[in-house]
């Protein structure tokens, strides 16, 4: 979480000695700009996103109310937590101030203490918030995503194709599903080992992800095993992805980091909505069906389900 040090507080009063008495009571503590009108602080505000703002509420020109009221509509300021400085302490002021969007007010003439205790408690509250939505964010992505190659994972893959399928039955669309593993991926773990054997994974999932675009995407199924989903794609075009991503991993050498030069290849079966299935399970099963078709006839090649099982191979260049 980002130290309280490092924060940026914006100084908003048209008095410069009531600034000054801010500055005198903050400087040690955080990071300090100010403005003597209202037009500055948004524009700084705006510019910079400070981490808290003391705004004077009666300023000649735009007043506290509206720089407030401008901040909170801009996406990119309207968590900033806005404190308002007056001289006002009638419960219209503060009702009128709350509305606007402050979290909070300090009265003047300033008592030093209350100023740093409220400083405190709201930059306390933005950074734990700010930490939260970090957290939230993560444990979104770690849910939906692979941790080894960054791809998504099953879970995510069930959910996402049942709703791309139910958007193609909406919109009369196609869907094509490729299944893919490594060829002979047990003999670069037997010669290189489990950890480089992960690193190669990781890498032959950077050469998949490099060969799509959204709404495309990849996952990671199981060790060397991958689905790749391609919303819009037919059958015949899936096995045009396929190939070229076969083609990429072919032509790719793997953990040249760690001077080994690895060469592989993968074989891929494909089906496609609504040629061959409705469903996620039949889907999902032909396209491995597929895959095994190759599997069975060789390595380094494209299938595609065709029904009673039978499979149009495509052989990639040094299949088997």
């Amino acid at each position: 979480m980002k130290e309280l040090s490092a924060c940026t507080i914006l100084l908003v009063d048209d008095t410069e000695t009531n600034i000054d008495v801010l500055v005198a009571a903050l400087k040690d503590d955080y990071k300090l700009w100010a403005a003597l009108d209202g037009e500055s602080a948004l524009e700084y505000a705006l510019a910079h996103h400070p981490d808290l703002v003391l705004l004077d509420i009666m300023m000649p020109g735009m007043d506290g109310y509206e720089v407030c009221r401008r901040l909170r509509y801009d996406p990119a300021t309207r968590d900033i937590p806005i404190v308002f400085l007056t001289a006002m302490d009638e419960t219209e002021h503060k009702t009128a101030g709350f509305e606007a969007g402050a979290v909070d007010y300090i009265t003047k003439p300033f008592e030093i203490l209350e100023v740093k205790a409220r400083v405190k408690t709201h930059l306390l509250l933005k950074l734990a918030l700010e930490e939260h939505r970090r957290n939230e964010d993560k444990f979104r992505y770690l849910s939906e995503h692979d941790d080894l190659t960054g791809l998504h994972n099953t879970r995510y893959l069930y959910q996402a194709l049942e709703n791309h399928l139910q958007a193609a039955k909406a919109r009369g669309r196609p869907v094509a599903v490729i299944f893919m593993d490594i060829d002979k991926f047990k003999r670069t773990v037997d010669a290189h080992g489990h950890l480089n054997g992960s690193r190669v994974i990781a890498e032959v999932a950077a050469t998949i992800q490099a060969g799509l675009a959204e709404p495309a995407f990849g996952v990671a199924y199981a060790g060397d095993e991958f689905v790749i989903v391609l919303p819009g794609l037919t059958k015949a075009q899936g096995v045009a992805r396929a190939e070229d991503i076969r083609r990429r991993i072919a032509e790719t050498e793997y953990l040249r980091e760690k001077n080994l030069s690895i060469r592989l290849s993968a074989s891929f079966g494909v089906a496609a909505y609504p040629e061959d299935a409705a469903e996620i399970d039949d889907l999902l099963g032909r396209a491995d069906q597929a895959l095994f078709q190759v599997k069975a006839r060789g390595r380094n090649a494209v299938a595609a389900w065709e029904a009673g099982g039978l499979t149009a191979l495509t052989l990639g260049h040094g299949a088997l």
